[in-house]
């Protein structure tokens, strides 16, 4: 066997091995592969979105209101503060909006409570 053919045999095997549902005794364990998918046969990672119109609620609001944080965001739309954050994060991508370090006081209500870092997103130039 030459060393081509060997190497063909053992990615085979691999390829198995992802295939194969563990079991403990007579039990089978749903949905646990012996290992994860090979790298070589992972799909291509999907592109960051950039044409979508979720970014027109967050550049309306930015041009408006000026810079401000993912959190002032979500609270000015009324919207969910994970998913303002991942849709101003794409724009950032998409090259819409900048983004500045900022700090701003942990606690609105007690300023001694020390500082969080943040970003301050506005309208890209």
């Amino acid at each position: 066997m030459t060393e081509d053919e060997l190497g063909q045999k053992m990615l085979e095997f691999e390829r198995s091995q992802t295939k194969i549902i563990r079991t403990t005794g007579n039990e089978l364990l749903i949905g646990k592969p012996m290992r994860p998918t090979l790298p070589c046969d992972m799909e291509e990672p999907r592109p960051s979105r950039t044409d979508t119109g979720a970014f027109t609620p967050i550049l309306r609001a930015l041009e408006k209101h000026g810079p401000m944080t993912s959190r002032d965001l979500a609270r000015l739309l009324k919207k969910n503060s994970h998913n303002v954050c991942g849709t101003v994060r794409h724009a950032v991508t998409a090259g819409l909006v900048d983004q500045t370090p900022h700090s701003i006081p942990r606690d609105e209500d007690d300023k001694t409570n020390g500082h969080m870092d943040c970003w301050l997103y506005h309208i890209a130039a």
